[in-house]
Formats: structure tokens, C-alpha cells, sequence
């Protein structure tokens, strides 16, 4: 059961008036406000002035790196161009690519493959470009961990100019210059370029541009493009290339990226960052994950518009097809996890399937950690060998739970949050124990993952202009992100399937006189178990949308909860699954859970009303108060291991039995009546 403790910012009532004194409106004052930007002057600078690019000369070895590569111009020598197949290093590569042309040198361009070598730099890749007589390599948005490998390139007589972003180690890989933000002896103003803004400032430099927003013109989309897709903070430098690129995107002249827009839909409509995330970047990530992201860069740099045409519709066939693979592994794997529930108890959910495209694993251990609210990894396996991708949230370090289980991998690597590995495939076993065993010394009770909230508003307060107002916050993403509003104690007065198969939810909640329509994802009518009437708390994202009417708010519902219920069943429920999956929790704590023989009789009277929601339990919480939520979850697991209940389609139903159940017998019952862990 995964549910989220709900965080809501401080309100700032005086930043606030302030702003508001200042001819802000209501809900862009109190979001300002509430993240800390409560004086009117800092919100002008904000939502009206770009900050400067800075001088690319400030980042180190940037002059090492400007004098190899125009020492090759000058010389006539080819510079070959190592990129990633990720949108970023994609991104990274064209811009590279398009400047040093426009310079006069010779280019090659070099993107790994997943199935070839993988990331980065690798031995048989140098050795190739050696034998081909390349001397001179620049890597974009990879190179920083490339110890030996520079080693073996100083040894095959290539000279390295590395470009990154990504954190680095203590030793740093031999090369000519080595130009990284994150190096610990960098100096320069701001820390949260992407690969491809590493790349535009190196090209900034080689170009010779007083101020690198000269370059924002020809390069300013693709750097956008790079920022956005690698999820990095939308703040500093970054908020200024992304909003030159987002209006340079808008009109592109790039055949390619016109081609890949009318392609996904969004051709003649207002470009923002939402568009790159949702429908550019998957397109050009697919070429990476499932073919070869060759096709991604040639779509980049096209620059004929039937050329372009072909290949666009080519990325979306492609990511048609990561979609099916995503779905049929997510089907898959949850189908494995529902044949041996233990699993979905474990602190960390580890599963695994015979030839799983290893290109979307990523995002498949990504839905598995949003549904269940704990790390996951999904593994691949062929022949013998597993490769897999995990992902964790920010409360749990994935990278150090690895390292832990080091002497049971192949290889792996990665950060606190996402983190690649190989395995023997028949060491899986043995990996999901120890990982999960570390995971009960280092986190004994999981927190339940946050869902940040900035501001409670009133439904009456959803106007076309103040909502409109907010835009000015844009570009939305990481470190700025879209504004959730909490809707208190609102009465559900309307609910209506929503999509073409019904299963979203369309509902009409209603504050005395005000009523707004929110929709609903995932959760079909028969699925919801907040009936006509009842009052809810809701967290939304707010837009407009252009009806037949002309502007319209449209309210996205992130989650939903009985009005009131507040977050102590959250953390009940992450302690009582923490004591289901061995941890044992102190005598009050384990006590509290204990329910008495009315608490679970009660439950099943609810349960045989009907209305017990599997995947939403809140409900039953509230009924049964929210301090009790651990005896409610210790009920309804003991009714269910009786065999007395059981889960039909979303909901708990009563089992028809004969002759009486000793309720004392269940097992989580004696468990938690004994104490035993």
C-alpha cells in the first residue's frame, strides 16, 4: 500500500499581502510567497528579468579544451565527437557538431548503443578510432568516469578534450582538458548545466562570444532540449536557456524538429516545457532505448523537409514500440509480484524476466516505485547474464545499497535515486535477499513518499485570470515545479467516466457555491470509492485549456483523501507494512497495531457493505479513525489470511464459509500479539 504524506508549504500571509500590494494576483502571490519569494522586488527579477549566461572561460580547463580543438581546425585534423543516446548527449553532440562545422573542421560523430559497449567511452570503440587514425576526441555528457579508458587512449595516441556534467571522482581521467562543473576545483558561478549546456558553453568559448546568449539563437532549442529531457533544476542559467529555447522551438527553423513537432501533435500550438517532456523527448529518447539514437541526431542536424518527415514518423514508430515494451514488461512483472505477494512487502522489490528489453527496464522500475512507494529494480536476463536498471526515492540511497551488495554483481553504477547493474542470473536470488536485508538495517521503516503541496486555495479563487497569471512561473520542471493546490473540504457533487474505454474519472467538486470540474487518471467511476457527497481533500495541478467557449480552468487531480484525514495513516501504514516484512517494531508501536475482536468485526461489517476499496483504504481509515489505521490494516490482513475476505476486481468481499474461524489463530494476530518480528 503506497500513501503519501502530504507536505504542505508554510504560508507566508505577509509575503503574501505584500505581493499581493504589489498588483500580484491571489494564487501567483501566495505560490511566490510560499516558496520563499516573498518580496516584490525578488518576484520581478524572477518573472521578468533572465539571468546572465556566464563567461564560459570560468569553467576549468576551458582554455585547454578551445586551444586542442582550434589547434585540430588549424591542422586539418578530424575531431571526432563521442556523444550518449540519451536525448541530452544527443542533443550535446548536434550542437557540437553544427559549430565546429560552421568553423571549418573536419567532424565525426560517435553515439554508443546500449546493446554495443553501453555508456560512455569503452575499449573497443578507441581501439576502432584509433586503427582509423582518429587523434583527437571530445566527449560530450559523458567522459568524467573514464579513467582507464583515457589511459588506454593516451596509449593508442588519442588526446581527449572530456565535456560532462555528471559528478566526478576523486581521480580525474588524464585527458587535455577535463571541463565539468561538478570538478571540485571549478570555480565557475553555476553547477546545474546539462551535458548540452556544457556543450554550448564550449562552443560559446570557441566562437569567441563576449556573452554566450549570442549562441542561444542557432543552439539555444537544442540546449533546451538537453536541460529539460535530463530533468535538471529549471533555476539559474538553465531558467534563461530554457525560456530562449522554448521560444526559439516555437518557430524553429529546423527542419527536424518542425518535423518531430507536427509529428507529435503539438504543431500551431504555444511550445512549453511540458511539450518537450511529454512529446519530443520520448520520441528521441526511443531511438536510444530500443534502436540506435543515430536516428535521433540525423533528425537534429536534417536539414531537408521530406528527409525530415521520414524521420520523425520513424521515431514515432520506434517509441510506439517502447510503449508496447514498457506495457507488456510492466504487465509482466506485476503479474510476477501478484503470484508471490511476499514480494511486494520487501523493502526493496527486485524482479525479473527472461529477455525484457533492457531499453525500458528504467522506466518500468519507475512505475513499480510509484505504485508500491519503495526502490525497485527490474533485471533482464539472457543467456545466463542479468542487466538491470532501479530506481529509488529521495528518502533511500540506491547507489549505497549496491555497494553493499557489490561482491554479488558483476559490474553496476549510478546515484542515490537510479543506478544500472550486471548479474550472473542465478545470483538474482541470492541479490534480492542481501539487498533487501541491508535495506532492513539501514531503513527499518520505510517513509511513506511526499506529495509536496504549495498552497491551499479556494475553489472560488480558480479563475481564468489568476490561474492564467501563473504561466508567468514557466518554465516548469525540475526545481520550479508546476503548482499543486490543496482543495479543502470539498464535496464530491459529480462523477462521470472520463476517456474513450471510461476508466479516468471526471468529477465535480463544490466548496458553498463554487464548483470546479478535476479529472481524475487512472481510477475508472466504479473504482472510486469517494461517493456523491462525500468531502474530500484534493491536491491539483490547475491550466487553462481553450474550450468551445473560449479559455477554460482545467484542474488535474494528483491524489485524493477524505477531508481531515491528515498524514498519520500514511506513516501507520509504512510501520505496519515495515512489521509484515520482519521489522520489529517497539512494544507501544506493535501494541497499537494489535486491534481487539469488535475493531475487526467492524471491518468486516464494512467490507460486506461493499465499499472497501483495495487500492484506496483511506476511506476505511477515516470510518475507523485515523489513529486506529494499524489495527484497520492488521483487521483486514487477518480476515484475509482466514480466508473470510477476499479481493474481487478493486474491492474487498466477504467469503461465504462454513462452521466459525478462531480469529486469534490468524497469523499476523499472533505476531503482533507475541511480539515476534
Amino acid at each position: 500500500m503506497n500513501y503519501r504524506a502530504w507536505q504542505l508549504k508554510n504560508a507566508d500571509t505577509a509575503g503574501e499581502s505584500a505581493l499581493l500590494a504589489a498588483g500580484y494576483g491571489p494564487l501567483l502571490a501566495r505560490v511566490l510567497a510560499c516558496r520563499g519569494i516573498a518580496q516584490p522586488q525578488a518576484a520581478a527579477a524572477l518573472l521578468e528579468e533572465e539571468p546572465p549566461l556566464s563567461d564560459p572561460f570560468l569553467l576549468k580547463d576551458m582554455d585547454e579544451a578551445v586551444a586542442r580543438i582550434q589547434q585540430a581546425i588549424e591542422n586539418g585534423e578530424t575531431i571526432v565527437i563521442f556523444g550518449d543516446y540519451d536525448v541530452d548527449g544527443v542533443s550535446a553532440t548536434a550542437i557540437l557538431y553544427e559549430c565546429l562545422t560552421n568553423l571549418g573542421a573536419q567532424v565525426r560523430c560517435k553515439l554508443p548503443t546500449r546493446e554495443g559497449g553501453g555508456y560512455g567511452l569503452n575499449r573497443e570503440t578507441l581501439q576502432k578510432l584509433a586503427d582509423k587514425g582518429y587523434k583527437l576526441i571530445v566527449t560530450v555528457d559523458n567522459g568524467i568516469s573514464a579513467i582507464e579508458e583515457a589511459d588506454l587512449a593516451a596509449e593508442l595516441g588519442i588526446e581527449l578534450v572530456i565535456t560532462d556534467h555528471h559528478l566526478p571522482a576523486q581521480q580525474l581521467p588524464k585527458a587535455v582538458a577535463v571541463v565539468d562543473p561538478k570538478r571540485e576545483d571549478d570555480t565557475s558561478p553555476f553547477k546545474d548545466l546539462c551535458g548540452a549546456g556544457v556543450a554550448f558553453k564550449l562552443c560559446a568559448a570557441l566562437e569567441g562570444c563576449e556573452d554566450p546568449a549570442e549562441l542561444l539563437e542557432p543552439f539555444g532549442e537544442l540546449a533546451a532540449l538537453g536541460t529539460i529531457a535530463d530533468v535538471m533544476p529549471l533555476v539559474g542559467e538553465n531558467r534563461t536557456i530554457v525560456k530562449e529555447g522554448l521560444a526559439t522551438l516555437q518557430d524553429t527553423l529546423r527542419p527536424g524538429l518542425q518535423a518531430l513537432l507536427e509529428n507529435a501533435g503539438y504543431a500551431g500550438r504555444p511550445v512549453t516545457a511540458e511539450t518537450v517532456s511529454y512529446g519530443l523527448a520520448p520520441r528521441l529518447n526511443a531511438a536510444g532505448r530500443m534502436d540506435t539514437a543515430a536516428v535521433a541526431l540525423k533528425l537534429l542536424l536534417c536539414e531537408n523537409e521530406e528527409q525530415a518527415a521520414g524521420i520523425a514518423a520513424r521515431l514515432s514508430e520506434i517509441n510506439t514500440s517502447r510503449q508496447q515494451a514498457e506495457q507488456q514488461i510492466a504487465a509482466a512483472a506485476l503479474e510476477k509480484l501478484s503470484a508471490d505477494p511476499a514480494r511486494v512487502l520487501d523493502r526493496v522489490i527486485v524482479v525479473s524476466g527472461e529477455g525484457w528489453h533492457p531499453g525500458v527496464i528504467g522506466i518500468v522500475a519507475t512505475r513499480l516505485m510509484e505504485k508500491y512507494g519503495r526502490p525497485s529494480i527490474v533485471i533482464s536476463t539472457e543467456n545466463g547474464e542479468g542487466r538491470g536498471s532501479g530506481r529509488a526515492p529521495t528518502s533511500f540511497n540506491l547507489h549505497a545499497a549496491l555497494c553493499a551488495c557489490a561482491p554479488l554483481l558483476l559490474r553496476f553504477g549510478g546515484h542515490s535515486a537510479a543506478a544500472g547493474l550486471t548479474i550472473e542470473e542465478e545470483k538474482i536470488g541470492a541479490f534480492r535477499k542481501a539487498i533487501n536485508d541491508w535495506a532492513a538495517k539501514e531503513y527499518p521503516v520505510p517513509k511513506p513518499l511526499p506529495l509536496k503541496l504549495d498552497a491551499v486555495a479556494d475553489i472560488a479563487e480558480l479563475t481564468v485570470p489568476t490561474v492564467q497569471e501563473l504561466s508567468r512561473l514557466a518554465p516548469f520542471g525540475s526545481g520550479n515545479p508546476v503548482p499543486v493546490f490543496l482543495l479543502q473540504n470539498a464535496a464530491v457533487d459529480g462523477i462521470w467516466p472520463l476517456g474513450s474505454e471510461g476508466r479516468h474519472c471526471r468529477i465535480r467538486l463544490r466548496q458553498g457555491g463554487a464548483a470546479c470540474f478535476v479529472s481524475l487518471f487512472g481510477t475508472a467511476p466504479d473504482d472510486l470509492p469517494y461517493r456523491m457527497g462525500t468531502a474530500v481533500d484534493a491536491a491539483v495541478e490547475v491550466s487553462i485549456f481553450q474550450g468551445r467557449g473560449g479559455p477554460m480552468v482545467s484542474c488535474h487531480c494528483c491524489a485524493m483523501r477524505p477531508a481531515g484525514l491528515g498524514n498519520a495513516p500514511a506513516e501507520q501504514a509504512a510501520r505496519f507494512d515495515a512489521f509484515l516484512s520482519g521489522t520489529a517494531l517497539p512494544d507501544d508501536e506493535r501494541l497499537a497495531c494489535l486491534p481487539t475482536r469488535a475493531d475487526t468485526a467492524a471491518v468486516y461489517r464494512m467490507v460486506r457493505t461493499g465499499n472497501v476499496f483495495a487500492d484506496d483504504l483511506q476511506p476505511l481509515f477515516a470510518t475507523a479513525g485515523p489513529e486506529n489505521t494499524g489495527k484497520t490494516l492488521a483487521s483486514l490482513t487477518a480476515l484475509e489470511q482466514l480466508g473470510l475476505i477476499e479481493r474481487r476486481g478493486s474491492r474487498y468481499q466477504p467469503v461465504e464459509v462454513t462452521g466459525k474461524k478462531d480469529l486469534s489463530s490468524a497469523p499476523v494476530l499472533r505476531r503482533l500479539a507475541e511480539g515476534e518480528g
